[in-house]
């Protein structure tokens, strides 16, 4: 396992030009996905001098914060988050362009999503373990030391998704239906970042494919089910099916509704191979997990109300 994928900083003097240079880019893309908008204006002498500034005043801060905390730890997680955000991204990019969505639409929307979904997250976590955090409530906002629940982070994103359409004007089932696809893709690289970390593993196996986590962690030194990986696998899965479904939905929202049934029982199923935190039995009905308990109901609901809805002859307005 590979928790912390670089290590950085301080930084040599020939980095710094690298660094401006790369700000530069992140700046011009910026600048051009600016231009794709129909009430866009061009640029002045006077713009493009504030940018360059804002880049050489950005890279200065970036040196100084690196060089003065190193070292910088990138952790495998984190980048394996944000490719997971950057691929969903590009998929609502590639099938919202049908619908006249821009891609500066959905880096909003997926910013909204990420921040929304952490939140809840971490808020649902924390309700089930309260009495974690009675000694110390500040390590509440203590994300980066673990504790999320993803059915608390899809709560929190559904509720998000749906004030951002209504904000935007954008029809809710439409915009989760073109997210669907995007979320699995999404999922399948987090729990990639989940594997490198060491966490989300699962119960003791002897099976040819079983993995030794590396000694001195928490479960080092016994092969244990790879779960994160089952769970990439599975959402690979998904989110192939789901893209060859999209175009066939003619109800809008049950393709989002069909992602829920889809992750529920590919969730209940892996439950049973995975331990620890991420596995603790739901007391008043174990020995099933809280995983499981919330995959029964949302599946359900989800599977319910596609019935409800397939049974309308019209399709859903857009």
């Amino acid at each position: 396992m590979h928790p912390v994928l670089v290590e950085t900083g301080p930084w040599p003097w020939w980095a710094y030009p690298i660094i401006v240079l790369i700000l530069a880019l992140v700046a011009g893309l910026v600048q051009w996905l600016e231009s794709r908008r129909a009430d866009s204006q061009p640029l002045t002498a006077t713009n493009w001098t504030l940018l360059a500034l804002f880049v050489l005043a950005g890279a200065a801060l970036v040196i100084f914060a690196v060089n003065r905390l190193a070292p910088i730890y990138v952790h495998s997680y984190g980048v394996m988050l944000l490719i997971g955000l950057a691929a969903g991204t590009w998929w609502l990019n590639r099938t919202g362009r049908a619908h006249g969505f821009i891609l500066e639409d959905w880096i909003d929307f997926a910013l909204v999503i990420l921040l929304s979904g952490v939140v809840g997250a971490r808020l649902l976590y924390v309700l089930l373990h309260l009495s974690e955090y009675g000694s110390a409530p500040v390590t509440i906002l203590y994300v980066w030391e673990g504790g999320l629940t993803y059915h608390g982070g899809v709560a929190g994103a559904i509720i998000a998704g749906y004030v951002f359409a209504g904000a935007r004007k954008i029809s809710f089932p439409l915009i989760a239906d073109l997210s669907a696809p995007a979320v699995a893709l999404g999922y399948a690289f987090a729990r990639i970042g989940c594997f490198l970390n060491g966490c989300c593993y699962g119960h003791e196996s002897h099976l040819p494919w079983a993995i030794n986590f590396p000694s001195g962690t928490e479960v080092g030194g016994l092969p244990r089910h790879p779960t994160q990986l089952y769970a990439s696998v599975a959402s690979f899965i998904i989110f192939l099916i789901l893209a060859r479904l999209q175009p066939r939905i003619k109800v809008r929202g049950n393709l989002f509704l069909g992602y829920l049934l889809l992750y529920s029982i590919y969730r209940f199923i892996v439950e049973f191979f995975r331990r620890g935190a991420t596995a603790n039995v739901f007391g008043p009905l174990a020995p099933l997990t809280e995983a499981q308990t919330a995959s029964i109901v949302v599946g359900l609901g989800a599977l319910i109300w596609i019935l409800v809805r397939s049974r309308r002859i019209e399709p859903e307005g857009e």
